[in-house]
């Protein structure tokens, strides 16, 4: 098998900047869920790979890669598949070899469905950044989203990420991507905010389709995804769109998908108004440029010079962020 099939890129990613990348599964999909707005093909979800590349080969593969590409080029080596990278049963074997021979300044990243936290932990735990979806919290909305494999079990996931997150030092990013009718209801996207803050992740990505799925679905619009994200209110959470960081179709095996479905328009807040909303849920630099009219960019501007909105950054992206010594404790 030709390298270059598992390792592709440098890409862009919106989410984690200069991307090399590794598919672990290059032949086909290997999968135990079958998601509903997966780009890849229909398939049936299995519990194991079969198709499995040699990890000698997956080694030199990211050696030869990142030995013939200036390093300054690269800030993630980010491990994906077509399908579950931790379904790769050598996956310890290979993060162990890479982090001997990769570049400090190299973060490594693994993007997965979380499902297999439990039996991957070990090796998990020397990613510097994983990544994982959470689309549905409540039984129902897991199934009918992500539709799983019939040994997988939502409580049994859970348990192996909060048990993974307790011991975890790295950057812990958790993804929820919505479709509508099938997992954008308020009292699945609360339970999974009530997780997710018990875990503590270091950002949330919300997002939506954007690129063609295996099965006839629908996005939701930004307007929604921002009405939900005060659902996580106290949490960074970004929602990435196209119009902050363009990418090309090259991107599609590392970066996941994010609703452009419909442009937001800038909206006009007071100062204190402004204030309120960030300290509610804080905003992604990127972000503020399309969702703040040029009058709120004014105001955004004079909190900060005033010390009571700073920047702070989670995971590679800066956030808007009420500073802690404005914050007035809530009254009980």
């Amino acid at each position: 098998m030709p390298r270059s099939n598992i390792v592709f890129g440098p890409v862009r990613s919106r989410r984690f900047g200069r991307s090399l990348g590794v598919d672990l599964s290059p032949n086909k999909k290997q999968c135990n869920f079958d998601c509903v707005y997966c780009e890849l093909q229909k398939a049936k979800p299995v519990d194991m790979m079969n198709d499995v590349i040699p990890k000698e080969m997956v080694i030199e593969a990211i050696r030869d890669a990142v030995m013939s590409i200036d390093s300054d080029e690269i800030d993630v080596l980010t491990f994906s598949a077509n399908g579950e990278p931790t379904l790769y049963p050598y996956l310890y074997e290979v993060i162990s070899a890479v982090k001997g021979f990769l570049p400090p300044h190299i973060k490594t990243l693994i993007l997965s469905n979380g499902s297999k936290f439990h039996e991957q932990q070990k090796a998990l735990l020397l990613f510097d950044i994983v990544k994982f979806s959470i689309d549905g919290a409540r039984e129902q909305d897991y199934k009918k989203t992500d539709r799983p494999s019939k040994n997988l079990h939502l409580e049994n996931i859970f348990e192996g990420i909060r048990e993974f997150a307790s011991k975890y030092q790295g950057e812990l990013v958790a993804e929820v991507l919505l479709v509508a009718g099938f997992n954008d209801n308020e009292e699945n996207l609360a339970k999974i905010a009530s997780f997710l803050r018990e875990i503590q992740v270091s950002r949330i990505d919300i997002g939506s389709i954007d690129r063609p799925s295996a099965y006839q679905v629908k996005s939701v619009s930004h307007e929604r995804l921002e009405s939900f994200a005060r659902i996580f209110e106290g949490l960074h959470v970004n929602i990435p769109t196209r119009s902050t960081n363009p990418q090309t179709p090259k991107e599609s095996k590392e970066s996941s998908q994010s609703s452009t479905a419909k442009p937001l328009k800038p909206k006009t807040y007071t100062a204190d108004e402004l204030y309120k909303l960030i300290a509610t849920r804080p905003i992604a630099l990127n972000e503020a440029t399309f969702l703040l009219s040029q009058e709120s960019l004014q105001s955004l501007q004079s909190l900060i010079e005033c010390g009571k909105i700073i920047i702070q950054k989670s995971v590679g992206i800066e956030f808007y962020v009420a500073s802690k010594a404005h914050i007035k404790p809530k009254s009980t």
